[in-house]
């Protein structure tokens, strides 16, 4: 895999957390704000033919 594709996963990987827990925090500013970063992480890997882990039963989405 290259180092384009670990770093985005890695990246995706985290966002996916942060939203969970601004969730968590109920900071619904922040879990839109990283949402939306997700959202960006996530095209920019479709567009790249980057393969994401699944997420969670729940959507991380803000």
């Amino acid at each position: 895999m290259s180092e384009f594709a670990v770093n985005l996963r890695d990246r995706v990987r985290q966002a996916r957390e942060d939203v969970r827990i601004a969730r968590r925090d109920s900071d619904d500013d922040r879990a839109s704000a990283v949402g939306a970063d997700l959202a960006n992480l996530e095209r920019l890997a479709a567009e790249h033919g980057v393969d994401l882990p699944e997420q969670a039963s729940d959507d991380t989405r803000a």
